[in-house]
């Protein structure tokens, strides 16, 4: 019984045995395996810290020893020839209303909330409410406006609300933050000219359209940025390696418009284009000795200091320099000039124009072309013409004859000599170009139809730029409207300067002098060939159609007339050009841009200087 006792005893204390081994095994295994998966964890988090996050660590830690910063620069000014500022950065300040938590300070402040109220939205001339719901009970920090001028935000600086003829406590309840705005203290006056300052999609300033787009990087300058190391207690410790970078201020630009002059343009091409329903109107003023735009405008126009309210975008685009169009009958005086350049013809050339139209085929021998004819605009015959009679009365058909003389590649030469074509590059941002398609491709069809402006198309500048070469005895100069950049270390200064020479002296002043007819013998409206009278004018209209967007052809009933006119003739110090894109009161540029251009100069011949004849 004992030893039975015995064997159980053993097999008890056996399996108690046992059971303890398998807990204590049990147990070292858990302790293992947390034990691994804690180191586990410590390496992916060492791994996050020393590789994946290692910079931002970096950053923190040199923060608490590292101060960096930066400082905006100031942009630069634009002005006009005269010295009027048309752009500039102005300060700003948002407006915030503070208060801490100290229970004495608050009892102060409610105690006057309706005055603080009252006072702050008569200065910043808000309403009552806007500026009382942001008060609550519990505020600590609330915004009340931003962008405001420094006049209000130094009366509100100044008002004493919490304080009273023995305490001053001017300021309190206020925290001002400094900005920086981009104002236009004129306004509309050349807005295409200088763009305005926008936003990206990131919400940064930027420079859009006109100067302030196609400059914004010399405009903008250069922010600073200083590095320095602290002490535990946050002071700065000059060490070799302090060296601050100073902000670097933008450059300004001053331009060569006339402000005289560009608010009389602006202020009568409005209502040129509202009188005569058009969609949009253009005018360029330049001297033609030295390539200086004095005035460049477009309408309908915009405000730079509120684009945002503009809806349509295409508005922004200067179309002096944006707009490509087939220009019309304004080509006819360079044909005329190469012809007589190259020698096909000579001044005593005529021409006979019996049907009032040009058989296509029979002056090509194309048979594409059979039964197809280019007529005059009135489709009447003009009969026996010379050279300036061609010119008055703007004849087709006898244009194209005399193209048609002059060897292909002289003319397409000259063309591109007389800057048909060619980008002038004036520095603005939406300036476009529309290159003559190679000579390879050029067919008697493309001169026939050259000759008279359709088919080749160009910029309200680059016409400007080609007829001013008549103007100014066979010299075309670069257009330009920067007259100087300058900052603290130079001046760059812009000069005239000549981009070709395609005729000579005397060729161009005799199309200069033919061009006189267009004007005085009939060329015009005789109403305006009566107030013109007094000063010796050269010019030519255009009246081109429209070409579609899609497809090939032309738009029905819509038209784009073009004038352009140089005074006096013989010895031109301005030349005019004013554009109307799709007038509704008439398809021809006689009763649409002529009477435009006629008050335009009428308006500004004294800030010319421009005589009247002896």
């Amino acid at each position: 019984m004992s030893s039975l006792n015995r064997l159980h005893g053993s097999k008890h204390k056996s399996r108690k045995s046992s059971v303890g081994a398998k807990i204590q095994r049990d147990n070292y295994n858990f302790v293992m395996i947390a034990i691994t998966i804690l180191g586990l964890i410590v390496l992916v988090q060492a791994f996050r810290w020393q590789v994946l996050d290692s910079e931002r660590f970096k950053s923190m830690a040199k923060q608490q020893y590292q101060d960096n910063d930066t400082q905006a620069a100031e942009r630069g000014k634009i002005l006009a020839s005269d010295g009027t500022v048309l752009a500039v950065d102005q300060p700003t300040w948002n407006i915030y209303a503070t208060l801490s938590t100290n229970e004495n300070e608050r009892d102060l402040f409610f105690s006057k909330k309706d005055l603080f109220v009252s006072t702050v939205s008569s200065i910043l001339a808000v309403e009552n409410e806007t500026i009382a719901s942001k008060i609550t009970e519990d505020f600590v920090y609330a915004p009340l406006a931003k962008d405001v001028d420094t006049e209000k935000k130094n009366a509100l600086q100044k008002a004493n609300i919490f304080g009273d003829d023995k305490t001053d406590r001017s300021g309190f309840g206020f925290y001002f933050e400094r900005g920086v705005k981009r104002i236009y203290p004129n306004g509309e006056l050349s807005s295409h000219v200088l763009g305005f300052i926008g936003k990206d999609s990131e919400g940064n300033d930027l420079g859009q359209y006109g100067i302030e787009g196609f400059y914004a990087g010399d405009i903008t300058g250069k922010e600073g940025y200083t590095y320095e190391e602290k002490d535990s207690s946050g002071n700065t410790i000059l060490t070799s390696e302090y060296e601050p970078v100073l902000p670097r201020s933008g450059k300004d630009f001053t331009l060569t418009i006339k402000p005289s002059i560009q608010s009389k343009v602006e202020k009568i091409l409005k209502k040129g284009v509202e009188d005569t329903g058009s969609k949009s109107g253009t005018v360029i003023i330049m001297n033609p000795q030295t390539g200086e735009i004095l005035s460049m405008a477009n309408y309908p126009t915009y405000n730079p200091n509120e684009y945002w309210k503009t809806s349509d975008p295409w508005v922004f685009k200067n179309l002096a320099v944006a707009d490509v169009y087939e220009y019309g009958s304004v080509q006819k005086p360079i044909t005329v000039a190469i012809a007589l350049e190259s020698k096909a013809v000579d001044k005593d050339f005529r021409c006979n124009d019996p049907t009032g139209y040009l058989d296509l085929f029979q002056a090509t021998g194309y048979d594409d072309l059979k039964g197809r004819k280019i007529y005059t605009w009135d489709r009447t015959p003009d009969g026996d013409q010379d050279l300036a009679d061609m010119l008055k009365n703007s004849n087709n058909p006898c244009i194209a004859r005399t193209a048609l003389k002059i060897e292909p590649d002289y003319y397409y030469s000259k063309l591109k000599e007389f800057g048909v074509g060619e980008f002038i590059g004036v520095g603005l941002q939406e300036e476009s170009n529309n290159p003559l398609k190679s000579f390879s491709e050029w067919t008697r069809l493309d001169i026939i139809t050259s000759s008279y402006g359709q088919g080749v198309s160009s910029t309200p500048l680059q016409v400007i730029s080609s007829i001013s070469t008549l103007a100014n005895h066979g010299k075309r100069m670069r257009p330009y409207i920067i007259s100087s950049i300058s900052d603290k270390k130079e001046t760059i200064t812009y000069s005239p300067k000549v981009l070709s020479e395609p005729i000579s002296a005397d060729t161009a002043d005799t199309v200069a002098e033919m061009m006189t007819h267009v004007i005085e013998d009939g060329g015009i409206n005789k109403k305006y060939i009566e107030l013109l009278r007094d000063y010796y004018i050269a010019g030519k209209t255009g009246t081109a159609q429209v070409a579609k967007k899609d497809g090939q052809g032309y738009e029905e009933d819509k038209t784009i007339t073009t004038f352009v006119g140089f005074a006096p003739a013989d010895d031109a110090k301005m030349i005019m050009l004013v554009r109307l894109e799709e007038p509704k009161n008439s398809e021809f540029a006689s009763s649409t841009v002529v009477p435009l251009w006629t008050d335009i100069f009428l308006n500004i011949v004294n800030d010319l200087e421009i005589e009247k004849r002896n």
